[in-house]
């Protein structure tokens, strides 16, 4: 998904080259955040449920923290994320269309004359042969 983001930037600004380093670099750095923020979160979920480190056996409350942390969490998660999915703008024809574009400026970039205007309102490439 993260590569079909940084072809639609490609295309969306041909003359801005270079960015996929800043698309890879905030993923990964969303991503460690993120994790951050869930230890965190759940550690002070377990806190105030009354988890006890040292104990065998834990109170009613951090038995029930732990199964909606196991349990409900993750799926309020992963059933948010599938609903983004679903409105995500990058569909498998634009995906395809942003392929073939991009296959086009790779190949133009050899032909002398030859230039590639990309229109971001009705998302189509135009092969322009100069004479």
């Amino acid at each position: 998904m993260l590569p079909d983001v940084v072809d639609d930037f490609r295309l969306a600004n041909p003359y801005s080259k270079g960015h996929e380093a800043i698309f890879y670099s905030f993923y990964v750095f969303f991503t460690k955040f993120a994790a951050g923020i869930s230890l965190g979160v759940s550690t002070l979920c377990l806190e105030f449920a009354g988890y006890d480190t040292g104990a065998c056996k834990q109170p009613a409350p951090v038995v029930y923290t732990l199964k909606l942390l196991i349990g409900a969490a993750p799926v309020a998660f992963i059933v948010t994320g599938l609903m983004i999915l679903v409105l995500y703008p990058i569909s498998e024809d634009v995906r395809l269309r942003n392929k073939l574009c991009l296959e086009e400026l790779r190949g133009g970039s050899k032909v002398n004359n030859t230039q590639i205007m990309y229109n971001n309102d009705t998302k189509e490439c135009t092969l322009v042969m100069q004479i």
